[in-house]
């Protein structure tokens, strides 16, 4: 219940609005400040190699070590978990999508962190500063705004416990638990220690840490993909060209819905680089400098190496793998047989022997094919499989012409289908009698029994159109389970490099998942520290320690509504403050480069 109450939220938050003013607000900046995220590029590269810093001024971090802490709340399990949840559930062409936002967010963080630094706060006793969304709403809108600035820091409170926390948690204890049987209570313990030892330092050793650690698990990442990619560097062009086709046409959702592309890639997007939430200017506004645009300036390296880079090899690999639309589905370590086949006619055959035209077949065929070679009149002919099994999908892939039936039975109760379709051929009807339309090729069929929990043993009648004489066979019948989330990542990776996938990403999910947690526990600090005061803080902190551990043991599902929902609201507010502040942003960039022209530094 309560799960469905805030998968309906979600729907009224990203179903159109959200959606639709992260692409203005990156649009717009965009056109108006005419390409700033291309023009000062080679800008921001000479001020994080440290050529224009100065210990002297105000602030407490380097303009590499802000860089470092927010991408370490941005390139986290975003890129490696939140790219796969965008191709499982909106399609390869979501990353289309995600790369769109991933531009035009460069243009927002511009904004963000620009306003973050040029509004933030500094404690007059302890000269520790302050900054984010609250500040530049309430500093540069007015005081009447108040409000809003509140709001937004309740908002980023629920995000740093959602994206920030409990997704990072729950895809960390997840590939531990599912590919090295490691207690999922036992890794959200880890993290809770980890992560607190951490947090009670401030921003100081957090942005040490992060300067430490996400270059180099950033570099491991991409190096490990860019191997990948060269061993199938003939296979690039066919990854694209999936991608463009797919973002058009929608062909790889459920539903084939090119709006449901769009919403998937720009959802994954900001959840990946957070262009347009105005979390990282939290860490870009305790930067040393008194230039506030050069932190602008710097953050719109963020969703150019996160999105642009890092996203992209997760992409590439996944798509190589073949785990995506109809392909994303695991076989388990189960294996399944015909026991018998019971028929009112004669034509079914079992036999290990491969099919005819084994040039084509040949990749398909797995050793036990059960073919039909005859003529049916009636539509009687059944299949019993065996092992019983708890499996929730089934899958089996066929070849032949005509239209065929089929439907599922459970052998306790005969007479009641348990088959549901989730995933079909593009050609097939979706309905509790599939039919499958095809030629001389393979067509993947994959039904959905989750609605059984209880161990069954699986009648499958299949049945072959009236009058139909042509041969037709089936192969590849296996208990799968669906892949999303950190375990599409796993599993892609194993496909290149048996057994190192998922050892390399368990080491880097936990590196990703730790900085990102630590970093978005200042983030939510900072929220806390203007809605409360100093006296929340501690509340706030303790709080968040005991909700990684919540994370590590929650499901997915539950977790992804929950996130998805805080950086949502986190949007609005935002928004209107990037739109209503555009004219100080334009102000400000002009003077500063006109300045830098004539040769100051």
């Amino acid at each position: 219940m309560i799960e469905s109450i805030i998968a309906t939220l979600v729907g009224w938050v990203w179903y159109y609005p959200v959606t639709g003013l992260c692409l203005f607000l990156g649009v717009f900046y965009t056109i108006r400040l005419r390409m700033i995220q291309l023009r000062t590029l080679p800008h921001a590269l000479a001020l994080v190699q440290g050529r224009y810093d100065d210990p002297n001024e105000t602030g407490q971090i380097t303009h590499f070590q802000a860089l470092s802490a927010a991408l370490s709340g941005t390139i986290g399990l975003g890129n490696i978990a939140g790219v796969s949840i965008a191709i499982a559930m909106g399609g390869p062409g979501a990353i289309l999508w995600m790369w769109l936002v991933g531009f035009i967010g460069m243009a927002t963080k511009y904004a963000e962190c620009f306003l973050g630094t040029q509004y933030r706060h500094v404690d007059a006793k302890t000269g520790v500063v302050y900054g984010g969304p609250m500040y530049y709403i309430e500093k540069g809108l007015g005081p009447r705004w108040r409000p809003l600035a509140l709001l937004y820091g309740f908002f980023l409170m629920l995000g740093a416990y959602g994206a920030g926390n409990l997704f990072q948690a729950n895809q960390a204890a997840s590939v531990l638990a599912t590919h090295h049987g490691i207690p999922a209570w036992l890794t959200g313990l880890v993290l809770m220690v980890l992560v607190g030892g951490v947090i009670m330092g401030g921003i100081s050793r957090i942005g040490r840490v992060a300067a430490r650690i996400v270059p180099i698990m950033c570099a491991v990442y991409l190096i490990a993909a860019i191997v990948i990619c060269v061993m199938n560097a003939h296979h690039i062009p066919t990854v694209f060209s999936i991608i463009v086709y797919d973002a058009f046409t929608g062909s790889a959702v459920a539903g084939g819905s090119v709006g449901m592309v769009m919403i998937w890639g720009v959802r994954r997007g900001v959840f990946s680089n957070e262009a347009g939430l105005g979390s990282a200017s939290v860490a870009h506004a305790a930067v040393k400098t008194n230039y506030p645009i050069r932190e602008g300036v710097v953050a719109t390296l963020g969703p150019l190496i996160d999105t642009m880079i890092v996203c992209t090899a997760t992409a590439m690999v996944i798509i190589m793998s073949g785990y995506f639309g109809d392909g994303r589905y695991f076989q388990t370590g189960t294996p399944v047989t015909f026991d018998r086949v019971s028929m009112t006619q004669t034509q079914w055959h079992i036999t290990d022997q491969a099919p005819p035209n084994p040039l084509t077949l040949s990749p398909h065929y797995s050793g036990n094919v059960l073919a039909f070679l005859g003529h049916v009149v009636e539509r009687s002919d059944r299949i019993e499989l065996s092992p019983a099994s708890t499996a929730t999908h089934l899958r089996f892939s066929s070849m032949g012409s005509g239209n065929r039936w089929v439907r599922l039975y459970d052998s306790a109760d005969a007479a009641k289908p348990v088959m549901t379709v989730q995933l079909v051929h593009p050609d097939a009807a979706v309905s509790d009698q599939l039919v499958v339309r095809d030629s001389e090729h393979w067509n993947y069929v994959v039904v959905d029994l989750a609605q059984w929990g209880q161990s069954h043993r699986v009648n499958q009648p299949i049945w072959v159109e009236f009058q139909s004489d042509r041969p037709w066979h089936i192969d590849q019948l296996a208990w799968v389970q669906s892949l999303s989330g950190i375990d599409l990542t796993v599993v892609a990776f194993d496909h290149f490099f048996t057994g190192f996938g998922s050892i390399f990403l368990a080491i880097a999910v936990l590196f990703f998942a730790y900085s990102t947690l630590i970093t978005w526990s200042y983030y939510g600090e900072t929220a806390v520290m203007y809605t409360f005061g100093k006296r929340g803080i501690p509340i706030f902190k303790l709080l968040f320690i005991g909700v990684i551990f919540l994370g590590s043991i929650l499901n997915l599902s539950v977790v992804l509504s929950l996130s998805d929902l805080a950086i949502g609201l986190m949007v609005i507010p935002n928004g209107i403050a990037l739109l209503m502040l555009f004219p100080v942003v334009r102000t400000h960039t002009k003077q500063y480069f006109d300045q830098l022209k004539r040769g100051f530094k």
